[in-house]
């Protein structure tokens, strides 16, 4: 064979190493997969016009101008040339075969010394390859062949694992055994770079390839790889035809051979590389330590290259970057389960044990992530418990959990950091959450007698005695028991909610109850529609209701005793309906509520008058009136002989 510019041992290693996947399948007499080298990246072409290939196989190559460079070819490139078939295939990559293999040969031969370290460690005499008849072919000894799959496996384990010595990638029974014969020490001392002698390790081979690959293109070329496969949206066709002058469908063919090539240049090198390392990360790895561990890889390339490389292994691994984390499809579905879990475990109010959560992850590996992962689930901290939603109800009861017995409202609100005033609402609509008198309130498990306040104890204890008790009854066991004043109970009884007789109290029926005569009640009519002012007060702007409306008032609105009722205010109808409550057990009457909103609409202030004027069933007319003093001027019974006559005059 002619002497050619010959590469290196080690680069005709690694060329031979790239085209095993094609050579295999000639040997057993099949199709190599179209995606496999049929020439590597990197090796001059210009070895071809040396090499005895057939002559219909070099006019092929002359023909499409491909007896120059060093760019890799695919066996589909090849095999689309035309003339170009299996034999001219097989005909290539035997002669290159051959040529490789006398490149390996003849270095060895004038290198008798190459590996010494290596033999002299292991007492072990390596015979150099002896030639064949023709001295075209050579035949390595066992040890050789061997020499070269594990020269490229050790490089690997060096820059993946990060393997410094032989014996870190040695199985440990083996290396018990070097120990108990007294070699051990020797094989520690081995250095993996004596051993690999310069040998790249996978992403070296891929990143050379690539860049190789990389530097072959044209500018256009590489304006559709910047545009096309590396910009997150790609650019369309049809703006990348734009940016380099030629058409759509010309961009897709040419975007079409540029990754049939990045596909051979990266083989299946990438594969094994994204495996190693999906092993090692796991399911997800924060964004820092897998930009890292590439920059570790492939340190010194182009941009260009650098990011071909890491945004196909990131495909490869089956990543996608989510909030500054890398994760796959099972992350994905991680996610999924522990939310389904966290709405089948939550409470009355959506609190969830998170120490049951972490207990449901696959493995231990996935605990480092776990703040990570609740927060994907919308999970929220809610003073040491986790809640699906952020109420005030989940604070609320958290708040009281965290403490961990009963507790007022003062002392929930310091922890919930809610309005104390507010707490009690929040705590009477959990299910599970009762008072146990009436300042404390507990879950319902902590408590033997809840505490359903003053007038449902009046209720549960004439219920209890069939329909009447004795007021004696009530002022001795529910102040002693709940810790109300005998006051309050009193108070309560003399609602309209109860009837009184001769020291026996019972409910009061609805048809029973003493109304007066509305125009006893109202401070006037308008055009014969009844009205009734009242004085503004600063809260009634921070959301609190107004109590005291006669309830005469409240049933000509509408509403029914122990009910409520929507206003609407015929004259602000943008407003927010105004809410008439009738409790025939408060102290203080009926409620309008919802006033914020139309009181700011009126422009009035605290201290003056609001007239509410009844326009019918449900609807209103609310009107400022004036200052309060200017209403204080008039006798209150000077009022009442007013209304008098005003339904004398009705009848």
């Amino acid at each position: 064979m002619t002497r050619l510019m010959q590469p290196s041992r080690h680069a005709a290693e690694r060329y031979l190493f790239d085209l095993r996947d094609a050579l295999e399948a000639i040997r057993q007499h099949r199709s190599p997969d179209l995606r496999s080298l049929a020439w590597p990246a990197g090796l001059d072409r210009s070895i071809l016009d040396g090499l005895h290939i057939e002559v219909r196989t070099r006019n092929c190559l002359l023909r499409d101008q491909l007896m120059e460079g060093d760019s890799p070819l695919t066996v589909e490139q090849l095999l689309r040339l035309p003339n170009f078939g299996r034999k001219s295939l097989n005909d290539l990559l035997i002669m290159l075969e051959k040529f490789l293999k006398e490149c390996i040969r003849t270095e060895t031969t004038d290198s008798p010394q190459m590996n010494q370290r290596i033999r002299k460690s292991f007492d072990v005499s390596v015979e150099p390859g002896v030639p064949v008849a023709g001295g075209s072919e050579i035949s390595p000894t066992p040890w050789e062949r061997t020499g070269k799959l594990l020269n490229p496996l050790l490089a690997a384990a060096a820059e993946l694992h990060g393997a410094e010595t032989l014996a870190e990638v040695l199985n440990p029974e083996f290396m018990r055994l070097a120990s108990r014969m007294g070699v051990a020490a020797k094989i520690r001392a081995i250095k993996i770079d004596d051993l690999v002698n310069g040998t790249p390790g996978l992403a070296s081979v891929v990143s050379s390839r690539l860049k190789l690959t990389i530097e072959a293109t044209s500018e256009n070329e590489r304006t559709i790889i910047e545009h096309r496969l590396l910009r997150t949206p790609p650019k369309t066709l049809e703006e990348v035809g734009s940016l380099v002058g030629v058409t759509r469908e010309r961009i897709r063919q040419i975007q079409a051979r540029i990754e049939g090539k990045i596909r051979a240049a990266l083989g299946r090198e990438l594969r094994a590389i994204a495996w190693t390392l999906k092993e090692q990360f796991g399911h997800m790895t924060p964004e820092s330590e897998f930009e890292r561990r590439i920059a570790e890889l492939v340190p010194d390339d182009p941009p260009l290259v650098k990011e071909l490389f890491r945004k196909t292994l990131i495909t490869a691994m089956g990543y996608t970057l989510q909030e500054g984390v890398y994760l796959d499809n099972r992350t994905r579905k991680v996610i999924e389960e522990i939310d389904a879990s966290a709405r089948k475990l939550a409470d009355d109010v959506g609190l969830v044990d998170e120490k049951q959560l972490i207990a449901g992850l696959p493995g231990e590996d996935w605990h480092r992530f776990w703040q990570w992962l609740r927060e994907r689930c919308g999970l929220h901290d809610l003073h040491g418990l986790l809640g699906i939603r952020d109420s005030a109800k989940a604070r609320a009861k958290a708040a009281l959990l965290s403490i961990g017995r009963l507790a007022t409202r003062e002392e929930i609100a310091a922890v919930c950091g809610l309005e104390e005033t507010r707490i009690g609402g929040h705590l009477s609509n959990i299910a599970s959450v009762a008072r146990a008198d009436k300042d404390r309130w507990g879950l319902k498990e902590w408590i033997d007698d809840e505490y359903d306040g003053i007038v449902g104890e009046i209720i549960q204890r004439i219920e209890e005695d069939g329909g009447v008790t004795t007021t004696d009854r009530l002022l001795k066991e529910i102040p002693g028991q709940f810790d109300v004043s005998e006051n309050s109970v009193r108070a309560y009884m003399q609602t309209p909610k109860f009837v009184i007789c001769d020291g026996w109290i019972s409910m009061a029926s609805v048809s029973s109850l003493p109304l007066r005569h509305l125009d006893d009640v109202i401070h006037g009519r308008d055009d014969g529609a009844p009205y009734w002012t009242f004085t503004v007060e600063a809260r009634f702007f921070d959301g609190y209701s107004m109590t005291g409306i006669p309830p005469e008032f409240a049933k000509a609105l509408g509403c029914k005793p122990d009910e409520g009722e929507s206003i609407r205010i015929a004259n602000l109808p943008d407003c927010h309906d105004l809410s008439i409550r009738w409790p025939l057990a408060s102290t203080t009457g009926a409620s309008l509520g919802y006033l914020a909103d139309p009181l700011r609409r009126l422009g009035v202030q605290p201290g003056q008058c609001v007239r509410v004027t009844i326009r019918g069933l449900g609807l209103v007319d609310l009107t400022a009136e004036g200052d309060r003093m200017e209403r204080s001027s008039t006798n209150p019974a000077d009022a009442i002989l007013a209304r008098m006559k005003n339904r004398r005059r009705a009848l």
